[in-house]
């Protein structure tokens, strides 16, 4: 069985980093449907909430 693991970008993490729903030691990662946060010390996983949560964070007003 593979699992599909989709990285989030730098600013991606740093959003949600200001939101609280990681913490400094953590790295997130999207798996199907699932926003999954990583602790990069002790390798602990948890899950955060469903992926549209990263959606949600990457809607910009654009100036024309």
């Amino acid at each position: 069985m593979t699992t599909s693991r989709e990285t989030l970008s730098t600013p991606q993490l740093a959003h949600l980093r200001e939101q609280g729903l990681i913490t400094s030691q953590e790295v997130a990662f999207v798996t199907g449907d699932l926003l999954i946060a990583e602790n990069v010390v002790s390798n602990e996983r948890r899950v955060v909430g469903e992926s549209t949560l990263i959606a949600e964070s990457n809607k910009r007003v654009l100036k024309g």
